[in-house]
């Protein structure tokens, strides 16, 4: 069982039980959940921000590096550079994974 999957069941089965005490300070699993979503969350935003702004450069770079030959079927970098451009469009440029971020942060509001 993956660790995400056991806390989920312990959080649904007794939220109110203590999973942590660190400096006298107790953390029930419910809360312990709600801290691992924030952060599991945040850094997808940040992960999301950084590729989607880095990867049109490498996708253009391999293109060029290659000679052009990624426009061809015979490497298959076609492919990836299409995708890229297609997920750019359809999901945000980095200008949107980071407003994600800061809102996962609560620098702004939703």
């Amino acid at each position: 069982m993956k660790l995400d999957d056991w806390l989920a069941q312990r959080s649904q089965s007794c939220p109110e039980r203590t999973a942590l005490v660190a400096d006298g300070t107790e953390v029930t699993y419910s809360e312990l959940e709600a801290e691992a979503t924030w952060v599991a969350r945040r850094l997808a935003a940040h992960a999301k921000a950084h590729t989607s702004e880095v990867g049109p450069f490498v996708a253009r770079t391999a293109t060029e590096v290659h000679g052009g030959m990624g426009f061809t079927d015979l490497v298959g970098l076609h492919y990836w550079f299409k995708r890229i451009g297609f997920n750019r469009q359809i999901l945000g440029g980095p200008e949107r994974a980071r407003e994600d971020a800061a809102r996962a942060q609560g620098w702004i509001g939703n």
